[in-house]
Order: structure tokens, then sequence, then C-alpha cells
């Protein structure tokens, strides 16, 4: 009863995304490593089936509206989200994000909070075991954001945000445990009648919290601590070809520096990540509710290091993700 009052009397709407993609490296391994599983050479490393699968998505994002302060919109958001692997079943994870948006006329405030559990991330070595016995490395991801956006005259619409995040992994990886601030500007525009661009820069800093991590003595502690920086850029367009079709085109670069002073730490002292993604949507619509998604991916990390030679051997890598779907929306 509850709930049908809620629909009745305030105003709501939905998106329903199904999409079923195919991913070519699911842990996002180097081509090294690759070769390694294929070959079979030390296949402890490597307690799965396989480093491809088919990945089934369910995102389901439920918009609710009334109007409390002064005759402005209050929006809830509720958006869930689950993958499920064909094969790498353990790989499977749920994203969950709870948000509130007030608006203000020219300007609106967003609180959001969001939750990751128990996400696999690739498989490690035990680091209280000395044998060579490979366990999944699970993280649970907390983030907390705020935004404001604020339209001009110009219909140009600016955007500033900060998020804190928490990092918390699994008892065996807890030296991996961390936290850090994200501050994000942003602006979108319509260029044109059917054009919008939208682009966005990010600074993230993440430090490990390895002082209450117990240690074997196998290794030492590393240091993941980093800074960020992260520019993305995305273009729209709609058309009509066939059928009423948008187009999207989006680009992301990260520059990611490592801050570890411990040279022993060879995998991350004196490091840099770059990482490249590249995206292309098609989405037709079908009928009114329903769209046709058509997604092409393709993400690749470039690594160097002051005091080992080889990282890209281990870091470096490339994925490709490519997908079709439906998106049911009202």
């Amino acid at each position: 009863m509850i709930i049908f009052l809620l629909f009745s009397f305030w105003d709501y709407s939905y998106d329903l995304d199904v999409d079923f993609n195919y991913d070519n490296n699911v842990y996002a391994y180097s081509q090294e490593y690759i070769d390694d599983f294929i070959n079979g050479v030390r296949q402890y490393r490597f307690p799965f089936e396989t480093y491809d699968d088919l990945i089934t998505s369910f995102d389901f994002t439920l918009l609710v509206r009334n109007k409390f302060i002064d005759k402005r919109t209050t929006t809830f958001s509720i958006d869930l989200n689950t993958d499920n692997y064909l094969l790498n079943r353990q790989k499977n994870y749920q994203r969950y994000t709870f948000g509130i948006r007030q608006s203000f006329g020219r300007y609106a405030v967003k609180l959001s909070y969001q939750v990751i559990p128990g996400y696999l991330i690739r498989y490690y070595r035990d680091p209280y075991d000395g044998s060579t016995d490979y366990i999944g490395c699970e993280v649970t991801y907390h983030t907390a954001r705020g935004k404001i956006s604020f339209m001009t005259l110009h219909d140009i619409t600016l955007i500033a945000g900060y998020a804190h995040r928490w990092d918390n992994y699994i008892p065996e990886f807890n030296r991996y445990d961390a936290s850090g601030h994200v501050v994000s500007f942003g602006l979108e525009k319509m260029l044109r009648k059917r054009i919008d661009f939208a682009f966005g820069y990010e600074f993230r800093n993440s430090y490990t919290d390895s002082a209450d991590a117990s240690t074997s003595g196998v290794d030492i502690t590393p240091d993941g601590s980093f800074y960020q920086h992260t520019l993305s850029g995305n273009l729209s367009v709609q058309m009509v070809a066939v059928l009423p079709t948008t187009m999207k085109l989006s680009y992301n670069y990260s520059f990611r520096s490592y801050e570890t002073s411990t040279g022993e730490d060879s995998l991350h002292f004196g490091r840099i990540d770059h990482r490249h993604r590249i995206m292309l949507g098609i989405y037709p619509r079908l009928i009114t509710g329903l769209r046709l998604k058509l997604t092409l991916m393709r993400q690749w990390r470039r690594a160097t290091s002051e005091v080992l030679s080889d990282i890209n051997s281990i870091k470096d890598y490339t994925r490709y993700r490519a997908g079709a779907g439906f998106e049911f929306y009202y």
C-alpha cells in the first residue's frame, strides 16, 4: 500500500539495461601472463578455467521525485547493478548506489553513496603462506560523493564534485587497505541541436593504511599509495538512420604516479601508469521506451618504472569488450 501511494502521488521514472558482453581479458593480465596461462607455465598462478568470458549485466535505476523546498524538485535515486560471468563465476559482483538531488533553479546539489562488496580483482600468492598457493584478492569499495552543478546563461552546465573512497580488502590482503580523496570538475554543452559534448577533469589520491596490517615475514609490505590525474571527453550525436539513433563516443586518460619511498618495493617505487579507454556506443530506438544497445570498448595500460626494467611485462595490458543489449526506460 505504501509503495502504491508513493507512485500515485510522486513522479517517477526508471531505466533497466540488460547487456550481454564478451570480455577478452577479465583479469587485466599482461600478454606475457596470458601466454603463460595458455602454455601451462606455472599453472598454479591461474586457478580458473579461462581468462576471457561472456558477461550478463543487469542495471536498474529508479528515480522518484517530489517538491518539498520552495517548489523545487527533490529526486531520490537507487541504482542496482549486477555482472554475472558465464565461466569465471567467482568474478560475479554487485554495485549499489543511493542518492538524493535537490534542485534550486539554475543550480543543484546531489549526494550519493556507493558500495561494491566482495569484488575479485585477480589471484595473488597468499602473503601468509610460503607455498605457491594463489587465492582471490577481494575488496569492498565504498564511495561517498557530493556534487554541485550550475547552468550558465549560455546553457553550459558546470559541475564540481568531491568524493571520499575507502577500499577494504579481505584479511589476507589488508595490507592494501586504502582511503583517499577525489576532486572533479567538468562541463556539459549542447554544441548544436543534436550534438552534446562533455569534458571532465579529476584528481584522486589514495593512501594505503599498512600500519595495522599484519605481516607474515614472507615479503615486504607494499605501499600502493598514489596520486592520479584523469581527463575525459564525451560526444553524443542524435541522428535518424532508419531508426532514431544516438551515437556516443568517449575517451578517458589517466596518469597515475606511485609515491612509495621504499626502493625494495620494486612494483611501486618510481612507477608511473598511463591508462587509456575509448568507448563507442550506438543506441537505436526500436519503439518508445525501448532501445537497442551496441557497444565496443578498448582499454590499455602502459607502465614505466625507475627500478624494474621489465615492469611492462607484468603490468601492461590490453582489454577489449564488445556487447549488445536492450534498454527499457520510462
